[in-house]
């Protein structure tokens, strides 16, 4: 095990300093950090992961924007759209806590935001 390399964190309500010592040296407590594409925080709380899981499916959106303002099938853009974008907003979603503050902003709401930006991308 590399003592330098390796972290620390504890889950928990009060989010207290873990102090694990291996030859002598005390491993680093870290707040949060990224595992398997996902953020995980010291509190349990999922709004730093939402935000950017939104964030994330906003750039792809507009990445194909063309694509999916295109005059092709309504039926189709909706399964592209359910393919690309959907698949990065909730990659990970089965394991967030929600509270009532997280509701709010779950990617759900998202869809909103990146068709109502500018009037011009709206799917149907």
């Amino acid at each position: 095990m590399n003592v330098e390399k390796t972290k620390v964190m504890r889950i928990s309500r009060q989010p207290l300093p873990v102090k694990i010592m291996i030859n002598q040296k005390q491993l680093e407590n870290v707040e949060s950090f990224k595992y398997l594409g996902s953020i995980l925080t010291n509190d349990r709380r999922c709004t730093c992961e939402i935000k950017c899981r939104i964030a994330m499916a906003k750039a792809a959106f507009k990445k194909k924007r063309a694509l999916f303002t295109s005059t092709l099938d309504l039926e189709l853009r909706k399964k592209l759209v359910k393919c690309y974008i959907w698949s990065i907003a909730l990659y990970g979603a089965e394991t967030w806590t929600l509270r009532a503050v997280s509701r709010s902003e779950t990617p759900g709401k998202f869809c909103n935001v990146v068709l109502e930006e500018d009037g011009k991308d709206q799917l149907v």
